[in-house]
C-alpha cells in the first residue's frame, strides 16, 4: 500500500517526467519565399537552427520550479504594469489637452505675425531675421492647420 508521502513522490516523478517533455527542443527556419517557421523537429530540407537555449533565457517555466514562485512572479509583473500604467494616467492629466496646445499655438502665432523683438530664457533679445520670422509664421500656421479645429 503507498503511503501519502511516497504518492506524493510518485505524483511529483509523473509531473516532471510530464513537463518534460513540453520543454523539448524548438526549431526556426525560413522557407524558400521568406516565411519563418518554428517547430519541435527540424525540417528534412531545410538548414534550421535550434532557439531552445534562447527561449529558455526568456521561458518563465526555465526561471521558476513551482507553481507559487510562477504565480508570485507573475503578481510581480502585474504589479509592476498597474504602477506604470497609473504613472502615465498621472502623467497624462498633468500635461496639456491639444484644445491647450492649439490655443498656446494660436497666441504664438498672433504674437509674431507683427513686429516683434525675440528674447531668449535670459531676456537677451535674439537677432533673427524677418526671413526666419516669416518661416516660423508659416509653420505655426501649418501645425495649427493640421493639429487644431
Amino acid at each position: 500500500m503507498l503511503t501519502s508521502t511516497m504518492a506524493r513522490y510518485l505524483c511529483a516523478v509523473f509531473l516532471y517526467l510530464l513537463t518534460s517533455h513540453a520543454l523539448s527542443e524548438v526549431y526556426q527556419w525560413t522557407d524558400k519565399s521568406g516565411r519563418t517557421h518554428f517547430g519541435d523537429r527540424p525540417p528534412e530540407k531545410a538548414s534550421s537552427e535550434n532557439i531552445s537555449e534562447r527561449l529558455n533565457q526568456i521561458n518563465i517555466t526555465s526561471d521558476y520550479s513551482s507553481p507559487e514562485l510562477m504565480l508570485l512572479h507573475q503578481q510581480n509583473k502585474d504589479a509592476e504594469a498597474k504602477k506604470r500604467r497609473e504613472a502615465w494616467q498621472e502623467k497624462q492629466k498633468n500635461s496639456p489637452t491639444q484644445d491647450e496646445k492649439c490655443q498656446k499655438a494660436r497666441q504664438h502665432l498672433n504674437t509674431i505675425t507683427g513686429p516683434v523683438v525675440f528674447v531668449d530664457e535670459h531676456g537677451n533679445d535674439l537677432k533673427i531675421s524677418e526671413e526666419t520670422r516669416k518661416q516660423r509664421v508659416k509653420i505655426l500656421k501649418d501645425t495649427i492647420r493640421k493639429h487644431c479645429q
